[in-house]
């Protein structure tokens, strides 16, 4: 029995110790003080659209160049044993998808004063992110849709 309680408080332990605290509104005062937004992207390790999202998007070149300089990025891989804290929020990583509503994957922007800049759910291509990225640096996001901002800005999506 004495075996059972060690094994079982090891592995415990061990599982703690992979598990990280991501406190949003720390790292929203730390954009702050950069002059920066906060992207936080949210993604599930097996989810293909995910996968797809970061390979063919993120990983760009260009884009994480434009989020190197212009945000302060954090990643947030929901099947990891993470707490999230926002707010008034406390939970793992897979509560906090709940917690905003959204499945994965989740690019979300956050401004100084702690709310949602902007939250976009699914798969963007390079082109489209870039003009994501723009509108949300630009706070365009204050002052209209980002519909309405590629309109402006020309931007037609490729079909």
């Amino acid at each position: 029995m004495k075996i059972l309680r060690s094994l079982f408080l090891l592995l415990t332990l061990q599982i703690l110790s992979f598990s990280a605290e991501i406190n949003l509104d720390k790292l929203i005062d730390t954009a702050t003080k950069e002059h920066k937004h906060l992207f936080v992207y949210l993604h599930w390790k097996d989810c293909v659209y995910c996968q797809e999202m970061s390979m063919f998007t993120l990983d760009t070149a260009n884009i994480k160049k434009r989020i190197k300089s212009d945000f302060l990025y954090t990643d947030i891989e929901t099947s990891k044993n993470d707490t999230v804290i926002y707010k008034d929020f406390k939970g793992t990583a897979k509560e906090f998808t709940k917690y905003i509503g959204f499945g994965f994957p989740v690019s979300l922007f956050y401004d100084k004063d702690k709310s949602v800049a902007g939250l976009f759910p699914g798969i963007y291509n390079e082109d489209e992110f870039a003009v994501v990225l723009e509108y949300i640096k630009s706070d365009s996001y204050k002052k209209m849709e980002l519909d309405v901002y590629e309109k402006k800005i020309g931007f037609k999506k490729k079909k």
